[in-house]
């Protein structure tokens, strides 16, 4: 079962429409938000792993690093822009080993 606390990961700033500000993303429990009543399409394939990934990561089955990139992926699928910052291997390797032997469902 998840825990009360909120799972962060490395943040992305993500651009939903021209002439808005770039949202801070650093959460699962924002990268759902956004996904659940942002979203401009909620039929893409990448959009269905992202919320999958998402409750995972929240169910703590999954790292949260895991609905990161799946938020990414599912941002390049639906053409919406966004920044993240590139972490070398080294860091990684650490949040990927914070899930503590974890496994995709």
């Amino acid at each position: 079962m998840g825990s009360n606390m909120p799972h962060h990961f490395p943040a992305l700033w993500i651009l939903m429409s021209v002439g808005e500000k770039y949202r801070r993303i650093d959460t699962v429990d924002a990268a759902a938000q956004l996904l659940i009543e942002q979203w401009p399409s909620h039929d893409g394939s990448k959009y269905i792993d992202a919320l999958r990934a998402c409750r995972d990561a929240l169910r703590d089955i999954v790292p949260a690093y895991a609905a990161r990139e799946a938020l990414m992926c599912a941002a390049d699928e639906a053409l919406i822009c966004y920044i993240c910052v590139i972490q070398g291997e080294e860091s990684r390797k650490s949040i990927r080993n914070t899930s503590s032997g974890a496994k995709h469902a």
